[in-house]
């Protein structure tokens, strides 16, 4: 297994090998990197990318600093291409991904804005695709092999694209989406699913249920009012909320944010922006035919869409299995939807576990593995209702997707890594 992390607040960057049958060490190396000192979030981290590997080498990639391939055995150095550092509020989350000797990265944001498909031999860049004026993207670029070809397919600011991984041409896109996506595209063989929200498309309620996951309960009389907030967390009355007057909840994630003239504090004009911000694009969730061309748009490659802001999610991306769509949001709600159709087989309902949800769902066998950012990994059964099978809190938060190897759960939380399953 490999691992990428971050110490000294990014000022060193690392690079791990572990051996999966007992968690040792096999090599670990470090890079010095370029640390930001003013990530608006704590989940920002410049080693949130996750590592890829073709067997013979792994590439591991770095906002500071770019991409770096080892030797899968013995991680011995094989090239890196450095490349420019930006910062960004919320950090790098977009993650190399591999087709064959292919590799594909998002680079939307940055000075260079573009898509870059790199040779996974020498580093050498085969193409790339210009994408200027397309704002911060966090999501992943996703291989789709479906039934007519296979495509890389790329959320973007207010779209998803489709490109030939030959030359990176471009077969498809559908326009008027997430203003800035997260989540990455989930795929059958014949229809692709991408879901995404953000906070400047959502309207007063969704953005307020956002800031608080749900735990704090804003009653119609005084959300009607516009200086509720104020009212409520401003505990000496002096106009400005600061971070220790504020509840456990998304609003201290995003404090720095709001706190756009960094004097630590919220002034009433800068919450109203963020309350009252808005953006082209919509939340939507769109189910995408196999096979399209050019603009798709509904009756015309794309074959069904979903706008129920208050089911779609933030960061996790959706999880397909067994004709299923399961979604979960921030605040613990799961919705469950038909793929063939889009209609609703349950939710949204409360899983029973509030608070962020950073980690996608999986699937181990016929169950769903949900994993809450507060630690709490909640075990489902695949089905027609919404049936909690086992729940258990690790103790320490959990921002990465866990992965199923050989019936083998591994699950990263904040200081752990951890296997479950039955040892061999």
């Amino acid at each position: 297994m490999f691992l990428s992390s971050a110490e000294d607040g990014g000022k060193t960057l690392v690079m791990t090998a572990y051996r999966r049958s007992d968690g040792g060490v096999l090599w670990q190396h470090r890079l010095p990197g370029t640390p930001n000192g003013r990530y608006g979030h704590r989940a920002a981290n410049p080693a949130a990318p996750t590592p890829c590997t073709d067997g013979e080498r792994v590439y591991f990639y770095f906002g500071g600093y770019g991409i770096i391939a080892r030797d899968a055995d013995s991680g011995e150095l094989i090239w890196e291409r450095k490349l420019a550092v930006r910062s960004h509020t919320f950090g790098t989350g977009s993650s190399p991904i591999l087709h064959g000797d292919l590799l594909v990265l998002n680079r939307d944001g940055w000075k260079e804005a573009a898509i870059l498909g790199i040779s996974a031999v020498d580093g050498r860049i085969r193409w790339e695709i210009p994408r200027p004026g397309f704002r911060t993207t966090y999501a992943t670029p996703f291989v789709w092999k479906n039934s007519k070809r296979t495509e890389i397919v790329v959320p973007g600011m207010l779209s998803l694209r489709s490109y030939d991984p030959a030359d990176g041409s471009l077969h498809w896109s559908v326009n008027d989406l997430c203003v800035f996506p997260c989540t990455t595209p989930v795929a059958g063989k014949d229809r692709l699913f991408f879901a995404a929200w953000a906070t400047p498309n959502a309207d007063a309620k969704e953005q307020r249920n956002q800031i608080f996951w749900g735990d704090i309960e804003v009653d119609p009389e005084e959300a009607s009012d516009p200086n509720w907030f104020f009212k409520r967390f401003d505990k000496d009355g002096n106009g400005r909320i600061t971070r220790p007057e504020l509840p456990p909840s998304r609003a201290l994630d995003v404090f720095n944010f709001v706190d756009s003239n960094r004097d630590e504090a919220w002034s009433r004009e800068e919450y109203a922006r963020v309350e009252n911000s808005s953006a082209p694009g919509r939340n939507i969730l769109v189910a995408i035919d196999a096979g399209g061309a050019n603009t798709l748009t509904p009756g015309r490659g794309v074959a069904w869409v979903y706008e129920k802001g208050k089911a779609l999610p933030y960061v996790s991306s959706p999880l397909l299995l067994n004709g299923r769509l399961y979604l979960i949001k921030t605040g613990g709600v799961l919705t469950c939807l038909e793929a063939a159709t889009g209609s609703t087989v349950y939710g949204p309902k409360r899983c029973g576990v509030s608070g962020e949800y950073y980690a996608s769902p999986i699937a181990w066998g016929n169950k769903i593995i949900l994993c809450a950012q507060r630690g709490v990994v909640l075990v489902l059964k695949d089905g027609d209702e919404l049936t909690i099978l086992k729940e258990h809190d690790l103790g320490e938060e959990i921002y990465a997707t866990p992965a199923v190897v050989d019936q083998v759960l591994y699950l990263r939380s904040r200081d752990h890594l951890w296997a479950f399953g039955k040892k061999r």
